[in-house]
Order: structure tokens, then sequence, then C-alpha cells
């Protein structure tokens, strides 16, 4: 079953379609890969998704109900967070209070929340570090802060902008194990993400976006060798040139 369906959604900036009549479906329990080039409207979907922005035409319906136009709050609400893709927290919080914070959207009762934020840092690695001050957070533990403060708001669905982008190897690794958790703990994800070996290894799907379209949805290994993918990355050029180089191979 679907539990993210988008079907036409389209936004404009003046003369600007950044994400022209794309359709893109999740299914509960999947994580699913949302990839293309730098401006290829990636970021503008999740916006329209997480209500940011309003689809200027097309619906986005979560858990069988139209969320498009939503205030982004009323969405979080409904069980469906996002991340950053540069985390900003307040330097002068700590971890605990950062994810409190969050996990008060369901409620004013401070120990639950607490509780709530406790086991969110426990989920992404941070269990220790819950009295430490945002501020001294390595890049990659404010990644993980940035995935537990979303989980804080206790999401069904859980949209992940590049999470991995500026790690090394060991911290692509541990977030892969993160989201692998996550997935097991029964939240579904979509995720934004440039590192194609990192999203090799965790998506059951892709969907390819260029110049705001879809051009590709299926299965990782097939999407990765679709001709439309691959010039879309590497241009038409590069693209004949590598097409004719597998041609010469005995």
């Amino acid at each position: 079953m679907s539990l993210l369906e988008v079907t036409g959604a389209t936004k404009r900036f003046g003369g600007l379609v950044a994400v022209n009549a794309v359709d893109l479906r999740v299914e509960a329990g999947g994580i699913v890969g949302l990839i293309g080039p730098n401006g290829a409207g990636k970021t503008t979907l999740f916006n329209l998704i997480a209500g940011a922005f309003a689809p200027d035409a097309g619906d986005v319906v979560f858990d069988g109900r139209s969320i498009a136009g939503l205030h982004a709050a009323t969405i979080c609400e409904r069980g469906l967070a996002r991340t950053f893709q540069i985390p900003q927290p307040f330097g002068s919080m700590t971890v605990l209070e950062t994810i409190t914070t969050a996990a008060l959207l369901h409620g004013r009762h401070i120990g639950r929340a607490e509780q709530a934020a406790r086991l969110a840092a426990e989920r992404v690695g941070l269990q220790g570090r819950e009295d430490v001050l945002t501020g001294s957070l390595t890049n990659a533990q404010k990644k993980r802060l940035e995935v537990g403060r979303a989980l804080g708001t206790m999401p069904r669905l859980l949209l992940l902008d590049e999470v991995m982008a500026g790690l090394n190897a060991a911290e692509v690794s541990r977030m892969l194990d993160v989201i692998r958790r996550l997935r097991g703990e029964g939240v579904t994800v979509l995720l934004v993400e440039h590192n194609m070996e990192a999203v090799m290894a965790v998506t059951d799907r892709l969907v390819v976006l260029d110049s705001g379209r879809k051009i590709a949805d299926g299965p990782p290994l097939e999407v990765v060798e679709d001709p439309q993918v691959i010039r879309a990355y590497l241009g038409e050029d590069d693209a004949a040139e590598l097409e004719d180089s597998d041609a010469e191979r005995p």
C-alpha cells in the first residue's frame, strides 16, 4: 500500500518550472531514493511534500489524505517529518533539549517528551551525549542529531535530505545502519542523496529527476543503467562516448 502518493506535482518560480508534473509513490515500509543532477528539482519536491511550498498543480496524498497546501506543522503532526541539507541547531541547546523541543509537537508533557527524545537519541547513536551542547558536535553527529530531531516528532514517513553529504566512509556506514534500523522499526524513508554508493546500498527503488521532470523510476540496478539517467548525469557527449566504448568491448 502506498503511504505517499504524489501525482502531477508542479511548482513554478516565475518562468522557471522547478518541478514539472512529477508522479511519485512510496510504499509503506520501503526506502526510496530520489536522485538527479544538481538543479533537478529534488529539494523543491521535498518542500512540496513537507509543506514548505504549496504545489501550483497536482496533489500530494499521505496516508490516504491530501496534504497539498497544508502548513508544514500540520503535515508533521500527521506523521511526515523531514531533515534539512545543512543542520543548523541552536548551539546553546543540548542534544536532549533539541530533540525534546521536537517531541513537544504531540503534547506539552515535558517528562514524556524527554523520554521520547532519549529514545530518539539512542536510535541515531547519540546515547551518552544527551547533555552535550549541539555547538560542540562534529558534523557527522550534527547530521545524526538532525535525524534524531525529526524522529522526535514520531514520524511514519521520514524525508532525509542529503544526510550523508560531507561524511567520510565510516560515518556514511554508520548513517546507513541508522536508516536500516529505522526501516526495521517501521519508519518509511524517502531520501535525497548524491552518494550513489550509499544510495545503491540502502534503497529498494530509485526515482530520478532531471530539469524538474521524472525520467526514471524502478529498481536501483536498472535505473543506473538507463540511458536517460546516464545522459542526465554525464551530458550527451560523454554519454555517447561511454556508449561507444561499451560497444567496442568484445
